[in-house]
């Protein structure tokens, strides 16, 4: 049920109760729907008024935001086809109610920022090659600025651990960095508490839906260690990786205190955040996405021509370790099954077993 007395909650409630017949798909609705509510309130759209002047656009934008949400790795596209899916089918009844004249979710221009479920978006993948060069101009440029500046070494130091997490965890985007629209804590980015340096783990929100632990290969290790002493958290609430942009930064103060305009004054507003333990957001995964084109820009590093991906860490660490161990590989990469993690690498499978074919032959 929804948590809200709106017309447009109202209206969902009566679409859940109108599928009766088919339990999966009323809790799968509900709970798409349910988000998909919570999204339009955050952008006053709380009434059917709203969707008969603006509906395609505001479609158009949910499109957009299940989009980056593929974008981050935080659900696959046909997830997301089937998200939009559903929002169009109770869309779609309200018509039939009578509440609403068309639906504006079956324009194409609505549609159109949707990915689409047949195109492979986990393709690249980091090399050996790939990954060392981006590790090793990040700690070149970290050891040389500490060397210099020590504590104040900031922005080489996080570069360095930036690269070395997503090297080194086979962790997500979505799972590590903030995702704009998504209110939910484990979508915040991830913070000092949720990192254990006992274990060696991280705790995020995983694709499962659920709370995941993350292992961080020993690798990554000393790079936490550093930018840990170089940031100097004031409290586990602290994002791991924060935002460089500003405006967020001052929003943060003013969302916390009623005074932040005498504080901040001509003051650094990184200082007045870390005197007042006042967290500022996470880098978002676009931001992220942005700071991992720029650090391979300047290591003159690509991937067949493209950008490195932030995705395109976690497969190549799944390739390297699938070759070695395949239940490691889905371990490591928290697969829900071994034969989730055999099909995502189903091409070293077919090679291997064209190299054992050949051999046989040869024979």
């Amino acid at each position: 049920m929804t948590d809200d007395d709106s017309e447009l909650s109202q209206a969902v409630d009566r679409y859940l109760r109108s599928n009766g017949d088919s339990d999966q798909y009323r809790q799968t609705a509900e709970t798409v729907l349910n988000q998909f509510t919570v999204w339009l309130r955050g952008r006053d759209f709380n009434s059917f008024d709203s969707f008969e002047n603006d509906g395609e656009q505001i479609l158009r934008r949910y499109a957009d935001r299940l989009n980056q949400r593929v974008e981050a790795d935080g659900i696959a596209a046909s997830t997301a086809q089937m998200y939009y899916n559903v929002v169009s089918g109770f869309i779609g009844y309200c018509v039939r109610d009578g509440v609403l004249s068309q639906n504006p979710a079956l324009t194409d221009r609505a549609r159109e920022p949707l990915p689409r479920d047949d195109e492979d978006r986990t393709q690249q993948f980091w090399t050996p090659d790939v990954r060392q060069q981006l590790v090793e101009y990040t700690n070149d440029r970290a050891y040389e600025a500490i060397e210099a500046d020590g504590l104040d070494a900031t922005q080489a130091v996080q570069d360095r651990t930036f690269i070395h997490v997503l090297a080194y965890t086979g962790v997500r985007g979505a799972e590590v960095f903030r995702v704009s629209g998504d209110d939910r804590s484990g979508r915040q980015g991830l913070t000092w508490k949720r990192v254990d340096t006992d274990s060696w783990t991280f705790r995020v929100w995983g694709k499962s839906q659920s709370w995941e632990d993350v292992s961080v290969l020993e690798q990554a290790r000393e790079a936490i260690r550093q930018w840990k002493r170089v940031q100097n958290p004031p409290t586990d609430e602290w994002p791991v990786f924060p935002t460089g942009h500003g405006p967020s930064k001052y929003a943060a103060v003013r969302d916390a205190r009623d005074d932040a305009d005498a504080l901040l004054g001509d003051a650094d507003v990184d200082e007045v955040l870390h005197e007042l333990e006042i967290a500022p957001p996470a880098i978002t995964t676009h931001g992220a996405r942005r700071v991992l084109a720029r650090i391979a820009e300047d290591a003159s590093v690509d991937v067949d021509g493209e950008k490195p991906k932030l995705h395109g860490a976690r497969r190549g660490l799944g390739d390297a370790l699938f070759r070695e161990d395949r239940g490691l590989a889905s371990d490591i990469l928290r697969h829900s099954s071994l034969s989730v993690t055999k099909e995502a690498y189903s091409h070293i499978d077919a090679s291997e077993r064209g190299e054992t074919a050949s051999r046989l032959l040869d024979e």
